[in-house]
């Protein structure tokens, strides 16, 4: 009788040995259940964020355009799209499905970005122009006006991150693009002024000139609050 009980206790305890060593899944479970101090694996979820608003692209949908490289080759008829959060410009491969490619900034020379409604978007670098901001120097300008005088615009996003943890937190819920767009006036002598839409800061830039555009502004009566304003005050500026 004895031999027969330790028959079945043995037998039992290969059964035992025979599932740790298929379903690792059991042997964790079990040592959670044997070992108090370590307590059941429980894995929670944060279903407080609510995603990401906005957008990094300029236009969100891949735009027909233009690539100007500064080798001289050019690339027409193409889908780009203009990521202004990392400042880089993305095209779509020819006949490659959703394959694309980041062209490499110093490359560059301009590129030219037409949205579906028509409204075209030509963006230039100027790496000559006179600064000690390698941001500027390198960097890509939307042009507004381009004569002997040019009146350019910084196209930039940031992004702000959710912020909802913690007893000090905003309870923002999101992480959020936004616009942080710049101006600024570009002169023959590759003088680079940073400006705001207004007539003061305009008339600053283009001081040598400031009597005469001072007439013109009560002349036209321009607010120089839009970038049409000013688009039309520096065209004015070039014809002096």
């Amino acid at each position: 009788m004895k031999r027969i009980l330790v028959g079945i206790v043995v037998a039992m305890s290969n059964v035992a040995l025979g599932q740790t060593t298929e379903d690792p899944a059991a042997t964790l479970r079990l040592n959670n259940l044997n070992t108090p101090a370590s307590g059941p694996l429980i894995f929670r979820v944060d279903s407080r964020y609510e995603g990401q608003q906005g957008t990094p692209y300029l236009l969100t949908s891949w735009s027909n355009g233009q690539v100007s490289l500064r080798d001289g080759r050019q690339y027409k008829e193409v889908p780009l799209k203009f990521d202004a959060y990392r400042q880089e410009l993305i095209m779509l491969r020819p006949k490659s499905g959703n394959d694309s490619i980041i062209i490499a900034r110093p490359t560059v020379a301009r590129f030219l970005l037409t949205s579906p409604d028509g409204q075209s978007y030509l963006f230039s670098r100027y790496p000559m122009i006179k600064t000690t901001d390698d941001q500027l120097k390198e960097g890509y300008f939307l042009v507004l006006y381009e004569g002997k005088t040019a009146l350019l615009k910084r196209v930039v996003k940031t992004l702000k991150k959710a912020d909802y943890k913690g007893g000090y937190s905003a309870d923002v819920r999101y992480d959020a693009y936004a616009d942080a767009n710049s101006y600024y006036v570009l002169k023959p002598d590759q003088t680079l002024s940073k400006v705001k839409l207004s007539e003061k800061s305009l008339l600053d830039a283009l001081s040598d000139r400031q009597e005469p555009l001072k007439s013109f502004i009560k002349q036209e009566k321009l607010s120089l609050k839009t970038e049409n304003d000013a688009i039309t005050l520096v065209k004015q500026y070039d014809s002096l």
